[in-house]
């Protein structure tokens, strides 16, 4: 190859969005307490979306609402392989679903996913803190994931629990959530 050519296509090459090194297996958890698990894979087409609409993030505010459609789209390609989509926001209208989900399978699966874009390399704009747990009323225990916004620190909850399947994840100031939040 004539040398200017190795470097147009060395130019070409670094010049295209970094793609994923190949499917990724996630451990996404239902049926309370993470009683039944499923492998999911993230093939590549996947991952790049991920990695495109977090690269899409000008600021932390718009991070956060890629983390969003993150959360969703993850959890809608897991409803292709388990009963998830019968999940219910909070624990109280679906009991009898199979594919039920309670806070501890939400924040589970939120920090697997949040592992593997942070792990990546994928969040420019937060840190991953991981679980976080409240108790406003000593016996209403919850748990969700935390976030810290490396520009403001300021830490921000994501909590895939509250809403039915199908809709995003909200996403609240972590003192805010501590204090007993819901939408």
């Amino acid at each position: 190859m004539p040398p200017l050519m190795h470097w147009l296509s060395i130019a070409l090459l670094a010049a295209l969005p970094a793609v994923a090194a190949g499917a990724e297996v996630l451990t996404l958890c239902y049926h309370y307490g993470c009683d039944r698990n499923r492998r999911i894979e993230l093939d590549d087409t996947a991952q790049i979306w991920f990695r495109q609409r977090l690269d899409e993030a000008a600021d932390a505010a718009g991070e956060r609402a890629a983390l969003q459609d993150i959360v969703l789209s993850y959890y809608q390609h897991a409803a292709r392989e388990t009963p998830i989509a019968s999940d219910r926001g909070g624990n109280h209208e679906d009991a009898a679903n199979v594919g039920r989900m309670d806070c501890l399978d939400h924040s589970h699966n939120v920090l697997v996913l949040l592992q593997l874009l942070a792990g990546n390399g994928w969040l420019r704009h937060h840190q991953l803190l991981g679980q976080v747990h409240r108790a406003p009323l000593l016996f209403d225990h919850h748990a969700a994931v935390a976030v810290r916004d490396v520009t403001s620190g300021q830490d921000w909850v994501i909590d895939s629990w509250f809403r039915d399947f199908g809709a995003p994840p909200v996403v609240v100031p972590l003192a805010i959530w501590k204090e007993g939040f819901s939408p």
